[in-house]
């Protein structure tokens, strides 16, 4: 698959808004058609992310992609565990991979995805997630790929509250049984949210440039991330998808520390809120 020159060399590879970022986010996921092109960029995230200081990463792969151009879940669960094998032999760096429905693809692509998921169980597999565009579907919509996934012991995370009002959240969690919850930052909208996640204890997967690229809040100084530690929730790091923002894992460090948070307090809450089996 090749990929139009112009896009290849643009910054964020030319997306505007959510809807385009999406487009593009499906263009470039093409060029990936073999499970050992698959191998080799998480090998390479694994790589650049060691030298940053980083010691665990949990990847979000949605099974059913691959699956379409040829390559079977047991080959994409293969080559995960490869880089796995040489990123922590080469750079001592550990990983996990939380497997994926893509919201807008709809409910019978989620049960299809969990059904994949759940049939499959590897130690590198310890979660089951929702991506994609939530302002399509209900949370409630996806509860049987849910509970198919839980009843084999994959731990469950969503994007809720990103696009969408902080109501959603809650939906999401009591829907889907949520352990974590993909952004959540629309949170800060309703105190009695905010006081549900933080009495909880049900973490907030924060991707700060992410948010401030697609324009949902204007600067670092304006983003709800010191509002949320203050209201007591639970916090985590991530780097949605890097190369589309132009970030890695200690820029978004040093966004969340400028914003008044303490690193050392980040990275134990992380390390809490892993998926991670030990």
């Amino acid at each position: 698959m090749s990929l139009d020159a112009v896009l290849w060399s643009t910054k964020g590879y030319g997306w505007h808004d959510f809807t385009s970022f999406l487009r593009v986010y499906d263009h470039i996921a093409s060029v990936v058609v073999t499970a050992r092109d698959l191998e080799e960029v998480a090998y390479d995230y694994l790589s650049r992310s060691a030298q940053l200081g980083t010691t665990y990463v949990e990847f979000m792969l949605s099974p059913p992609d691959l699956m379409r151009v040829g390559v079977a879940f047991d080959d994409q669960l293969a080559a995960l565990s490869a880089a796995r094998g040489r990123a922590l032999e080469s750079h001592g760096i550990d990983c996990r991979m939380i497997a994926t429905a893509v919201r807008h693809l709809g409910p019978e692509a989620a049960i299809q995805a969990a059904t994949i998921a759940a049939g499959r169980r590897d130690d590198i597999l310890v979660g089951f997630g929702l991506t994609g565009d939530e302002r399509m579907f209900a949370a409630s919509d996806f509860k049987e790929a849910f509970r198919i996934a839980r009843s084999e012991g994959l731990r469950a995370t969503a994007h809720a509250g990103e696009h969408l009002g902080p109501d959603t959240i809650i939906e999401a969690i009591e829907a889907l049984g949520l352990e974590r919850v993909g952004h959540g930052i629309r949170a800060v909208e309703s105190e009695s949210v905010t006081r549900q996640l933080a009495s909880e204890k049900v973490p907030l997967e924060l991707c700060l440039t992410s948010n401030l690229a697609l324009n949902l809040y204007p600067s670092i100084g304006e983003h709800p991330i010191a509002r949320l530690a203050a209201a007591g929730c639970v916090m985590v790091l991530g780097t949605d998808d890097p190369s589309f923002f132009s970030t890695d894992i200690a820029t978004e460090y040093k966004l969340a520390v400028g914003a008044g948070l303490s690193a050392l307090d980040i990275t134990a809450q992380a390390n809490a809120a892993s998926f991670r089996e030990v």
